[in-house]
């Protein structure tokens, strides 16, 4: 949703500039700018002491914005949020200190308190950029695509020279304007190494697939149904998932792990080189694990199929490590185009028409990040936060920080597997009560796992993971679409 109001912004957007104008003393503008090159140069530590050291001497919105987002760069969201709320009780009305603090709210995984800020930065000024960024960002995890599209073009246009913006743009353009576009990004926008990697790695990806169509289905399929395959662990018969049977080339028939948490198929590279799976570009996958991440890569498969459902012309990714303790993982996005429920107790995965117009009941809105779906989730009375719903867990996980929170959690030594190998959790919980999308789970056993890398990469806190062990008893309805899930006891 962009608002923007006619009147009040025209009184108050003067009065900002005014306040712009006279926040920077004469002859301080080359120290900014100095300190912007830092900042484009991605020396984030030096352009954060930079922009401290104007501050000190004359405060600025100019200064105080761009120490806010050094901090981001820098993922110290604590510091950037102090210096945040210093930079909105210094300017109260300035667009762009409620902008930034719509920014680090976003980071820390309080997206409608962000969406407030920025829309209260819009009312300010709706010339601001980084106020347009934001809110097209908040537009895209709530599915809004359209919205979302529009206010980051408009981001793009009134600061062409910002460069999260610029990457934004870039991301949505066709291809091969997507290819320039990127390439232009990371020849004057310099990041830290990790992200830089993941351009590179995207980049060469697309160039790969050369905007060929993928994923094609061979006919139309409007509703159809699939066995689920109950997966254990090892000896123990333990549970650890469901999983469909999915032939590949014509070469191999395997069961993969139905993981919301994932996307797209993932299969080790011993399989990909039995199927005779083409290499694409080079890849890497990350996620839970301390091994780092597995450096794979993007294979082309000619043909995948599931139960009634063929598709031609598909991508998939090849992981150098045994994923899930089984050949690989198939994410329910691959389902995206129907309304999909995964009926655990009955062991099936039915795939009917989305709903015409929106989305269906009893569904509730999630946060849409990329294939991650992100649900605001207590446990407890005093723990809250954004949890991955993700079915590949074999367990419930919390972040370190947030358990602190929780008196239950005793020192153990459990394996959590993920996509950067196995961690040992610290700390567990054995009945606890969780709360998500309107279920009310007890009894729930919930484990300690560090996420802070992919909190890094999606630029979200990620506060845990809703994990198998809370699903196997209900039905999950997915809409990708409008970004909503759905959860059915097994009584119900």
């Amino acid at each position: 949703m962009i608002v923007t109001r006619s009147w009040p912004w025209l009184f108050v957007t003067f009065l900002s500039v005014s306040s712009l104008a006279q926040s920077v003393p004469p002859g301080k503008t080359e120290f900014l700018e100095s300190a912007r090159q830092l900042f484009k140069l991605a020396k984030f530590h030096d352009a954060e002491a930079a922009y401290r050291a104007i501050i000190a001497k004359s405060p600025s919105v100019q200064a105080y914005s761009g120490l806010v987002q050094s901090l981001l760069k820098l993922d110290e969201v604590k510091s950037a949020d102090e210096s945040g709320r210093q930079f909105l009780s210094a300017f109260p009305d300035s667009a762009p200190a409620h902008a930034e603090r719509g920014d680090v709210l976003f980071r820390q995984g309080l997206i409608p308190e962000a969406e407030t800020e920025y829309k209260a930065a819009l009312t300010l000024d709706n010339q601001d950029a980084r106020a347009w960024l934001g809110q097209g960002k908040v537009d895209a995890v709530y599915s809004r695509q359209t919205e979302s599209k529009t206010a980051i073009f408009r981001a793009h246009e009134l600061d062409p020279d910002d460069g999260d913006a610029f990457y934004e743009w870039a991301l949505r353009q066709p291809y091969p304007q997507n290819v320039a576009a990127l390439e232009k990004h990371m020849a004057e926008f310099r990041n830290d190494d990790e992200t830089e990697r993941h351009e590179r790695e995207y980049i060469a990806f697309i160039k790969a697939l050369a905007g060929r169509n993928v994923w094609v289905p061979a006919r139309e399929v409007e509703r159809t149904e699939i066995k689920l395959e109950l997966l254990t662990i090892g000896t123990t018969m333990m549970h650890r998932g469901y999983g469909v049977r999915v032939r590949l080339n014509d070469r191999a028939v395997v069961t993969l792990l139905l993981d919301t948490g994932s996307s797209g198929v993932i299969i080790t590279r011993k399989l990909a080189e039995k199927i005779g799976a083409t290499r694409l570009s080079e890849q890497a996958l990350e996620g839970v694990g301390k091994s780092g991440a597995s450096v794979g890569y993007k294979a082309w498969v000619d043909k995948i199929v599931i139960g009634d459902l063929e598709f031609h012309d598909c991508f998939i990714h090849a992981s150098p490590r045994e994923i899930a303790q089984v050949d690989g993982t198939i994410g329910t996005d691959v389902f995206a185009k129907y309304l999909i429920t995964v009926d655990f107790p009955g062991r099936k995965l039915r795939l009917d028409p989305l709903p015409a117009g929106g989305g269906a009941d009893p569904l509730t809105q999630a946060f849409n990040f990329g294939h991650f779906l992100l649900l605001p989730t207590e446990i407890g009375k005093k723990a809250s936060g954004l949890f991955v719903l993700d079915s590949g867990a074999n367990a419930n996980t919390i972040t370190p920080e947030l358990g602190k929170s929780l008196p239950q959690m005793r020192l153990v030594n459990t394996p959590v597997t993920g996509a950067s190998g196995v961690v040992n959790s610290t700390f567990m919980a054995s009945d606890e009560t969780l709360r998500f999308g309107g279920v009310r789970k007890t009894g729930e056993s919930i484990s300690t796992v560090d996420l802070h890398s992919v909190s890094k990469d999606l630029g979200v806190e990620i506060s845990g993971q809703i994990g198998f062990s809370a699903l196997e008893e209900m039905k999950l309805l997915i809409d990708y679409r409008s970004g909503q899930v759905g959860f059915v006891s097994k009584n119900h």
